[in-house]
């Protein structure tokens, strides 16, 4: 007998989907069987928040009989046998996803139960990915430009003076791959030069030791559980940065450009269990200074967005590589 194998209708699914598929097993002899047992199962998982316990939560958990034995006697025949299966997803759950710190996932196995043998078991995971609402879209993707204010009171020991930065950026939703300008306008009221600009961009992760009913809007002082009952993870995957000068007690405008990187995979999502997101960090360096001046942590919705905005994102770049097309060979 070779191994059962499980197919899905399609790559991805949303919350809300119906997934379907199917199980072909190829039998080269008659298979003495009790029954084949189709199941499926979606879970969120969270451990390593403290050294005791891990925690969590099902989305979805169902079984579907495929074949049955009837009496005990009866063998699966010579040939090939496909198993179909289907089952709808709840709207609303997160998706998938996969740290040192939690996970989601969602996965179909297929069970032969045997007599006197031992089950034959095969399971394969399928990729669940949510899209940002269209009200959600028509919030930060509107045309009006998000901007930030910060004041800076540069030096370590003896203060050099004021710089006031203030970072522009097109929206404040963002999809996987992106590219986007960042416009810098810098007022030194300082007595040294700044010298360069730059953006970090980071992923984090908040993950609770017992799920919650009401899911953290973002980490930190919002959290209610104990600090011993939760944990924070961030990481650096991109950034930019870009050499510059604006002399002391003067201004200057820059344009930062910077690609949403390939390792944001994930959604932005909440749930009871964890929060995972991304947030940007801007700041700039003085002249001969190894110190980086950067805001605090600004949160920012990276996801995928619904299928006439992706076209607008690939017209858009068609037309900036239209534009800076070199001209045709003339000999």
């Amino acid at each position: 007998m070779i191994e059962p194998v499980i197919t899905f209708d399609k790559d991805v699914y949303q919350p809300g989907d119906k997934v379907s598929g199917k199980v072909t097993l190829e039998v080269t002899e008659p298979l003495k069987a009790r029954s084949v047992m189709i199941n499926w199962w979606g879970f969120s998982r969270t451990r390593g928040v403290t050294l005791t316990q891990f925690a969590r939560r099902s989305f979805v958990v169902g079984t579907e009989i495929a074949w049955v034995s009837k009496g005990g006697e009866d063998k699966i025949p010579c040939g090939k046998h496909e198993y179909p299966f289907s089952f709808s997803l709840p709207k609303g759950v997160p998706p998938s996803y996969k740290s040192l710190f939690g996970k989601t996932k969602y996965r179909v196995k297929v069970v032969i139960d045997r007599p006197w043998k031992l089950k034959t078991k095969v399971k394969k995971e399928f990729t669940v990915a949510t899209t940002a609402d269209k009200e959600i879209v028509k919030k930060f993707r509107n045309g009006v430009k998000w901007f930030t204010n910060y004041t800076f009171n540069t030096g370590i020991i003896f203060s050099y003076g004021p710089v006031k930065l203030s970072v522009y950026q097109p929206q404040n939703l963002y999809t996987f791959g992106e590219s986007i300008d960042l416009e810098y306008r810098i007022t030194n009221h300082s007595n040294v030069a700044v010298s360069e600009i730059f953006m970090d961009f980071s992923s984090f992760g908040h993950y609770h030791a017992r799920s919650q009913l009401t899911p953290c809007k973002s980490p930190g002082l919002s959290c209610p559980l104990a600090l011993d009952q939760r944990y924070n993870q961030n990481r650096k995957i991109g950034g930019s940065k870009l050499k510059c000068r604006v002399e002391p007690h003067s201004e200057g405008t820059f344009i930062l450009p910077f690609v949403i990187p390939e390792k944001a995979k994930t959604p932005t999502f909440e749930s009871g269990l964890m929060t995972c997101g991304y947030f940007m960090e801007f700041g700039f360096k003085l002249e001969n200074s190894s110190v980086r001046n950067k805001t605090m942590p600004l949160y920012r919705a990276i996801g995928n967005l619904p299928e006439e905005k992706t076209e607008e994102i690939k017209t858009k770049k068609q037309e900036v590589s239209e534009a800076v097309a070199p001209p045709a060979y003339q000999p």
